[in-house]
């Protein structure tokens, strides 16, 4: 289960047609879309084919003649719910199993090679209805790459000597992800569900997938590939740069020697007994220190009806947070921080859940039958009130707007997309499905809300303090099940507060016009006025998007210094994203996003339709000072120190990056310091320092997207209007780097609250500039791939392991990453030094020619056309933080890859990973499994235990 994404595997029929998209108004483009079958966007420039195979394997083909890389799924409709209950996690098994060699490629490392050696990714994920597997590769070894993918569902080696080392691959996985609360909650939901076929083990452990009597692992993946992997039960999509009549050629080439062996589709019929789940309250133990309740509803899938958005309307309705619904009330009154709705129709196969989530305060935790009662209360509203066609042509209104400027994305993601719906719907909706609001259906929404009552219902109640009785066997978490007594039920009918559905939409696009533009060849300081600065940089490659992102810096030099001040950002934040929370969900129904970040001071940033950004930036800024009350800022508080206390019960691997990179950055604390001052903080002090902030600071913008000068020079002066008018500016500040020195080693260790252990070895090599950086980037993906075909799939040591490049500014480093289930620290460590040496090894034996692929696959990537606003920006504004107002870093990496030769990457080799001068940095996650093994002790090794010290005296870049 490489991936976790919720997807069913309904198969429906599919319509075979051709459509070609050019330049067209809305209208013409709907009459070609009507003509070709398959429906995509007006922006969508591509050309598209679909058709079926001899075989009836049915696909999908894409043509973008401006992509440099080519992509293709293949999704089988069979997954965990197929698993035989005696090898629970068998479909996962075979997914891994797959990849190990074919009758073509019997080489069971063969593949990983071909696709570094070629820019390329892979990957494949395993669900309770889909397997889909996918790659992304350049374009020109499209076909080579397509051979060998084919062939795992023509004639797969299956070599049983390779069993034990994939039983370990998908141990370790479960391994790393068993103390997550998603799952173990999930694991929980299905064990109320008695016989139904969802509930049994997903993932698969060497206990699971093992010989029993009657039940031999070997035999039974044989069986299982055999019955579900067969041509009619698979869907294919296939992107390129080549034309729909090639590409239909090589996937008649390719996957027409797939086997139909014409089984019926795989379908889930079972009923649930809803007297085991319906009416109970769940009183949950999980592993993060969070306050939840979850009001969580069980319903049957409805995914055929996805025209006419039953699901969508509800939710829509339940989590609006205009004044008057029960989120904004709850929000408002200080019980609730987060109000969520999400529906999943077929998250257990013919049964899905519509969930609304709420993250508590202490005041909420103590009232949280009355928030259950208020929420019971507003769902009954909706019922008499609320199906109403005017929710319909907003939420119609928002999606369309949304469907008209799609944007592309990566093809190796589209792909894999297209392939899951596809098994879930008509192949002329795979794309459009999400976005379709054929028609506004009162029966099918009141069908819906009819599932809705207690006999359906599961409230869950989440904390560390709850009590319990049972745990859960595969995840870690422990809960109590109790009933719901029948008066507090019947307690949910009586009035609680007045309440109101939601007023109409103020922020949906009433125009997509295009401002006039000149071409530009880099972002340009338009305005400086009152010490505000702004760039701005229209769109070069999507001219014709009325889209736009701002990022609006109020920057501070206070928190390289203070605890405090880096501590009062961050309630500051938490505060005005709570307080602007109905604005914020206001705006992303109209496409808006809206988010406040905190770092070296705030940053606010809207991303999306141009139209009513001016209107609300005004409300945004009005509310730059957030509301402070002794109750609203104890909240903060106790949200702020719970998040930090959870980071060390985050996935390990995730905890050593979050580590490393406050090592390496100055303005860091350790974790418990945070804490201690926050703690110490009082109301007064934040209600001093946000005035002080406001009156001394620097403000800097970044205009990106649909707007012209005029535009940029009007926000400037709603932000000088919105600051004191006596306001003094402040020098620029960014979070230093640390300065290696030769010999230098830094090392940080920490034991965290998960099983599993976590390393980085990081070298950095001793010169600056880019010539050292392309080294080090040609080389990232072969030595990322060695370490994970060694580490991994040979001697099993972990399921998240590779190499990486890290850019330190104007140095770079080099090194391994792992989490681990089967070693301590220090024995992992020396395992590290073992691999260094062999690799070297491999690097010598390197040919020119696979140096030139190599090379030359990088400079594919890095001269890709951007697909979307977002990739067009990203090097942009990552110069413009940094102050590199040449704008011109990915031009120069690209110059320096193209003079890089196979010595030069020889050399960065031994500078970094063989130099024993080189300067290092070490960060060691210990998780509980080995709290009694030790440490790695490296050579001439600092031990950072303050971050804050150890910064204040670090030499800078």
């Amino acid at each position: 289960m490489k991936k976790l994404f919720v997807v069913s595997a309904i198969a429906l029929a599919v319509i075979t047609g051709c459509a070609q998209q050019s330049p067209v108004q809305l209208e013409s483009s709907a009459q070609k879309q009507q003509a070709a079958a398959i429906v995509v966007s007006p922006n969508d420039q591509r050309a598209y084919k679909t058709l079926t195979l001899p075989n009836q394997l049915e696909v999908i083909l894409v043509s973008d003649p401006t992509t440099e890389k080519s992509a293709v799924s293949l999704s089988v409709g069979a997954g965990m719910l197929q698993d035989p209950m005696t090898q629970q996690g068998l479909a996962h098994y075979l997914e891994h199993m797959l990849f190990m060699g074919t009758e073509r490629y019997p080489d069971p490392a063969e593949y990983a090679a071909f696709f570094s050696q070629h820019n390329g990714a892979y990957n494949a994920y395993t669900w309770l209805d889909i397997t889909n597997y996918m790659f992304e590769i350049n374009n020109h070894v499209y076909d080579e790459a397509l051979d060998r993918f084919s062939d795992f569902f023509k004639s797969p080696k299956f070599y049983p000597e390779y069993s034990d080392k994939e039983r370990n691959a998908v141990n370790a996985e479960h391994s790393m992800r068993r103390e997550q609360d998603f799952l173990a909650q999930f694991e929980l939901m299905r064990r109320m569900f008695g016989d139904h076929p969802s509930n049994r083990f997903l993932a698969g452990s060497l206990e699971s997938l093992s010989d029993k009597p009657g039940s031999i692992l070997h035999e039974e993946m044989l069986a299982f590939y055999d019955r579900y992997y067969s041509a009619n039960n698979m869907k294919l999509a296939m992107i390129s740069n080549r034309s729909l009549a090639e590409m239909e050629l090589l996937a008649r080439q390719h996957f027409s020697g797939i086997e139909n062996k014409d089984i019926a589709l795989p379908t889930v019929t079972a009923e649930l007994d809803n007297s085991l789940f319906g009416g109970k309250r769940i009183h949950y133990v999980p592993n993060q220190d969070v306050k939840q309740l979850r009001l969580d509803f069980t319903i049957r899938d409805n995914s055929d009806q996805y025209a006419v958005k039953p699901n969508e309307f509800i939710a829509y309705l339940l989590r609006s947070e205009m004044p008057g619904t029960a989120a904004a009330q709850l929000i408002a009154s200080g019980l609730v921080s987060s109000f969520n709705v999400s529906v999943n129709p077929d998250l257990y196969g013919n049964y899905g859940n519509l969930s609304i989530d709420m993250n508590l305060t202490d005041a909420g935790m103590q009232q949280r039958e009355a928030i259950t009662a208020m929420v019971m209360q507003y769902l009954d509203l909706i019922k008499q009130q609320g199906v109403d066609e005017q929710y319909y042509q907003e939420i119609k209104t928002s999606l369309a707007n949304q469907f008209q400027f799609l944007e592309k994305t990566d093809g190796f993601g589209y792909a894999s997309n297209l392939t899951a719906s596809m098994l879930k719907r008509p192949v002329q909706h795979a794309i459009a499905a999400p976005f379709i609001y054929e028609r506004f259906d009162a029966e099918a929404i009141e069908q819906v809300l009819a599932q809705l009552t207690p006999d359906n219902l599961r409230v869950w109640y989440i904390s560390q303090q709850e009590p319990h009785d049972s745990e859960l066997v595969r995840h870690v978490g422990k809960y109590k099940i109790v009933d719901i007594p029948a008066e507090e039920m019947a307690a949910w009918q009586q009035p609680q507060l007045a309440l109101n559905l939601p007023q109409v939409n103020r922020l949906l696009p009433e125009s997509f016009a295009i401002k006039a533009r000149a071409e530009q060849q880099k972002p340009e300081l338009v305005v400086e006025h009152n010490g505000i600065a702004a760039w701005l940089y229209p769109s070069q490659v999507f001219s014709d998007q009325p889209r736009g992102r701002l990022d609006i810096v109020l920057n501070s030099p206070a928190a390289q210094n203070d605890i405090n001040a880096r501590v009062a950002f961050a309630l500051w934040r938490d505060l005005y994203n709570l307080e602007q929370s109905a604005l914020r969900t206001e705006a992303r129904v109209a496409g808006i996003g809206v988010w406040l970040s905190d770092g070296n001071g705030l940053t606010l940033n809207l991303d999306g339709f141009t139209d009513k950004q001016p209107l609300l930036l005004e409300q945004l800024l009005a509310g730059l000072t957030p509301t402070i009350t002794e109750t609203g800022f104890s909240q903060a508080v106790d949200r702020y120190v719970r998040g930090l206390a959870n980071q060390s019960r985050q996935v390990p691997f995730r905890q050593a990056f979050w580590a490393f990179n406050s090592l390496y950055r100055g303005g860091n604390y350790n974790p418990e310091q945070l804490i201690a001052a926050a703690q110490a903080m009082t109301p007064d002090d934040l209600t001093a320092f946000i005035a002080g902030t406001l009156a001394a600071n620097q403000v800097r913008v970044f205009a990106f997207g649909n707007y012209d000068q005029q535009d940029v020079q009007t926000l400037v002066s709603k932000l000088d209007a919105a600051l004191p008018a006596n306001r003094t500016t402040t020098p620029y500040a960014q979070s230093p780097f640390w300065k290696p020195a030769a010999g230098e080693t830094l090392v940080l260790n920490r034991d965290i609250h998960v099983t599993d252990v976590a390393l980085i070895d990081m070298h950095v090599h001793p010169e600056q500039g880019m010539a050292v950086r392309a080294a080090a980037s040609v080389l990232a993906s072969h030595f990322s791939n060695q370490a994970f075909d060694t580490l991994r799939t040979e001697e099993q040591l972990a399921y998240a392991v590779g190499g990486t490049a890290i850019d330190l500014n104007d140095y770079t480093g080099f090194g391994l990453y792992i989490q681990t289930p089967v070693k301590g620290p220090a024995d992992m460590q020396q395992r590290f030094e073992d691999f260094k040496h062999q690799y070297w090894q491999r690097l010598q034996q390197v040919t020119p020619e696979q140096f030139a692929a190599l090379q030359q696959s990088l400079l594919i990537s890095l001269k890709e056309p951007p697909k979307n606003l977002q990739e067009e920006m990203r090097p942009l504004v990552s110069d413009w933080y940094r102050e590199r107002f040449d704008f011109d870093s990915r031009e120069r990496l690209i110059a320096a890859v193209e003079q890089v030769t196979l010595a030069d990457v020889q050399a960065f080799y031994q500078q970094t990973l063989l130099n024993p001068e080189a300067a290092r940095m070490s960060v060691q996650m210990r998780g509980t499994a080995f709290s009694e093994q030790p440490f790695a002790t490296l050579p001439n090794q600092q031990l950072v235990t303050d971050l804050a010290e150890f910064q204040r005296r670090m030499a800078t870049q």
